[in-house]
């Protein structure tokens, strides 16, 4: 921020203000080089005047209450149009302000705005809402969209992503914003693409674009996390942006609101994290000597992993010297050094915050996951997590960066490269067998959540590593991501997040851009959408832009594959996780199925993949593979229940054989005689484990094809093993077609 940009803030701030009044707004877009309306601010009758409706320059002036106390001037009166002459002025400014002070009895007035009237297109997509704010965890953002009094509805009622536009302010590009622009609604209005424009009644493209530019210029220098001289805009709203009749776009009504935000947190540690994911030294606090309790089954996974050895693996119990035979000791000052990795597993009304204090404080740790609960989740735990992140910030002074903290309120972390387990469940409730799928990093806030993904995706996936961080209270889901990037053997990273720390979005976004020039894969999972824009001020643009859809837009422009339903979210990390390495051509796909339903399921849902038109020599070969006289061939392609396993096949290797088809969605219903599709059993000849079942024959063509494919099992248990022997090979196989086709349009980009 430049001296005259804090020149303009300057009387809000010695008034101590937290809104910038209208005249103000208006100086700091001006100073964006956006169009603002003709205009002087009227503290007396006596400055009205025909130099005044000279300088407006137009036949009627528009006339505005200006008060720091009313945001929405329109629904007390406080706005009026009138003739741009002396009396009119006068007169409709006594009007005015007596209307005012009968709505708002008491309320200081400063004055009055008067500006020009801007002749302009009505109505929807031609009205646009425009501002920039300061988000919490992503920076300057600005956003562009349908604007007017109903704008909040619209944008509501309209699919968000065709109602407005979110752009991170920095490294903003023009052609960028017009990629995106094309996308919305209000671009066709403006632009005269949509058949109501009349001629002459449209704007450039090249001018929406400056539009957003301007916003993020001053977007980077009033809404950034650290101001200079510590105060800054936390939003500004320009409601609405008008395409007037001579051709500008002109920003007619804003609202500014001041903020002085905290400082953001030290910068973590690497060799921290180094030693968190691979320790050669480890304590466990509150292991029961006695019986089993979370920290004795901490205790005994970590043993059990091998990768802390046994005597450098220590226990803290104020009674007895061993347990599990490994070394225990009355407190942390006792240990022989300071371990590597600290595991509090103490209850938080037994003493976890002061244990975990004097980690860090005292530097007993090089690392602690903090799995205790009970801290920033309830009032009386909010006090000792204050105090515990008071401390960990005076331990970056440090030499070595201090001690980092994971948690609390975690299950810990599992990572194969350390060999190690915190998890606090027993490996006979979550067994962690061999998979064909291990390049992953699982990231999440919830232990919960990443419990279930495990086993749901068991024999499937084996993560490399599954990251339990809680509340955030040191370590965030942009520290693991940025140290895991490190890691060339993680291909793909799936976070679940809650909410991004201060600052820690723009990592996450930094991060995910570089992973993905890299040809790796970012999922998330954002949770906690229902709260968003709670907390937000009167403007349009914090209610109706909140923070999931901030989160969204600009996660999907770095591209991370963002996933709406817990569902999509494990569709998409097996199917990116499966296919990975397989080289996206095109968005042509071929459909195979035994079903009719199936093909008209995945043809009436291809999100947005399209329909391959196969070759003439391809559909020949259909033709001598599917039943005589029974179905045309065509894609999709219905092989009807009488197609047996090899000629089954056949029509994948067919299509597979194609230039013209991209991927492969292949399905089939399984309970049918022609296939050989069960495991060995009484009364069938049937074994899925034969070189010639089908299994094994699509595992087979599968592996010998670089082109993707994904595949479908619909049925009930009977089929288990079939569809388990897919994904232990390494087959992305679900259970119904749909879910398997939008997974494959993820994978292709044709469906985000």
């Amino acid at each position: 921020m430049t001296t005259s940009d804090l020149a303009l803030l300057a009387p809000a701030l010695a008034e101590e203000r937290s809104l910038l009044l209208e005249p103000e707004v208006y100086a700091v877009l001006a100073a964006g080089r956006l169009v603002v309306p003709r205009h002087r601010e009227i503290r007396s009758e006596s400055g009205i005047d025909r130099g005044l409706c000279d300088a407006l320059g137009t036949e009627q002036a528009v006339l505005k209450v200006v008060s720091p106390a009313i945001l929405h001037k329109s629904d007390v009166g406080g706005v009026a149009i009138c003739e741009n002459t002396p009396p009119a002025l006068r007169e409709t400014r006594s009007r005015m302000l007596a209307a005012v002070s009968r709505e708002c009895p008491g309320v200081p007035v400063r004055g009055v705005l008067a500006c020009e009237k801007v002749p302009h297109l009505g109505g929807p997509g031609r009205e646009l809402l425009a501002g920039f704010r300061c988000d919490p965890a992503f920076g300057p953002v600005v956003v562009l969209g349908v604007g007017g009094l109903d704008a909040e509805a619209l944008i509501q009622a309209l699919q968000p992503e065709r109602a407005r536009a979110v752009f991170h302010a920095e490294g903003l590009e023009a052609e960028a914003v017009a990629e995106r622009l094309r996308q919305t609604l209000f671009h066709g209005f403006l632009t005269g693409r949509m058949r109501s424009a009349r001629d002459g009644e449209s704007v450039t493209e090249a001018a929406l674009v400056e539009l957003v530019l301007g916003l993020a210029d001053l977007a980077r220098r009033y809404a950034s996390l650290a101001p200079a001289g510590g105060a800054g805009l936390a939003e500004l709203e320009v409601n609405p942006v008008v395409l007037a009749r001579d051709g500008r776009l002109v920003a007619l009504d804003g609202l500014a609101r001041i903020h002085r935000p905290r400082p953001l947190a030290p910068a973590r540690p690497r060799d921290g994290l180094a030693r968190l994911l691979r320790p050669q030294s480890a304590v466990v606090i509150g292991a029961s000597a006695e019986g089993s309790n979370v920290g004795r089954i901490i205790l005994r996974n970590l043993l059990a992993g091998g990768g802390v050895p046994k005597d450098k693996l220590w226990a803290i119990h104020p009674r007895v010297r061993e347990i599990d035979g490994c070394t225990a000791f009355a407190d942390a000052g006792a240990l022989p050094e300071p371990p590597d990795l600290a595991v509090v597993a103490l209850p938080a009304d037994r003493g976890a915050g002061e244990v975990t204090l004097d980690l860090v404080a005292n530097g007993r740790a090089r690392s602690v996951t903090l799995i205790s609960g009970g801290f920033g989740e309830t009032e009386a735990g909010r006090e000792t997590e204050a105090a515990l992140r008071a401390a960990i910030e005076t331990s970056r002074s440090a030499a070595d960066g201090g001690v980092v903290v994971n948690g609390g309120n975690c299950l810990g972390i599992i990572s194969e490269p350390g060999r190690y387990n915190t998890f606090f469940i027993p490996e006979y409730k979550l067994p962690f067998p061999d998979a064909p799928v291990r390049h992953v990093a699982a990231i999440s806030q919830s232990g919960a959540y990443l419990v279930t993904l495990i086993s749901n995706l068991e024999r499937a996936v084996r993560p490399r590593y599954a990251i339990s961080f809680g509340n955030q209270v040191d370590l965030s889901v942009a520290d693991y991501l940025e140290h895991l990037a490190d890691d060339p053997e993680v291909r793909v990273f799936a976070a679940y997040v809650e909410g991004f720390r201060g600052g820690d979005g723009r990592r996450f976004l930094d991060v995910s851009r570089r992973l993905r020039a890299e040809g790796r894969t970012v999922l998330l999972y954002k949770a906690g959408r229902s709260a968003e824009g709670s907390a937000a001020a009167a403007s349009h643009t914090a209610a109706a832009v909140g923070d999931y859809a901030v989160s969204r837009e600009l996660c999907r422009a770095a591209g991370v594959i963002d996933c709406n339903t817990l569902n999509m979210f494990e569709d998409y990390l097996l199917t990116f996780a499966f296919l990975e390495g397989r080289l996206v051509r095109g968005r042509r796909v071929a459909v195979l199925s035994n079903a009719g339903f199936e093909c008209t399921a995945a043809a009436d849902r291809l999100y947005g993949l399209e329909i391959a038109s196969l070759a003439p020599a391809t559909l020949r070969r259909l033709t001598e593979l599917l039943p005589k006289g029974v179905i045309d061939a065509h894609n999709p392609v219905d092989a009807t229940p009488v197609t047996p396993t090899d000629r089954y096949a056949g029509l994948l290797e067919a299509l597979l054989a194609d230039d013209a088809v991209d991927a492969v969605v292949v399905g089939g219903v399984p309970a049918t005689p022609a296939l050989d599709d069960l495991p060995a059993g009484l009364g069938h000849g049937e074994d899925i484990e034969r070189e010639a079942s089908l299994p094994q024959r699509l595992i087979k063509i599968f592996r010998a094809s670089t082109k993707p494919m994904v595949f479908s099992v619909d049925a009930g248990p009977l089929y288990d093993p079939f569809a388990l022997a897919m994904l232990r090979a390494g087959l992305p196989t679900f259970r119904k077609i749909d879910r398997a086709t939008r997974a494959l349009a993820a994978f292709t980009g044709a469906f985000r």
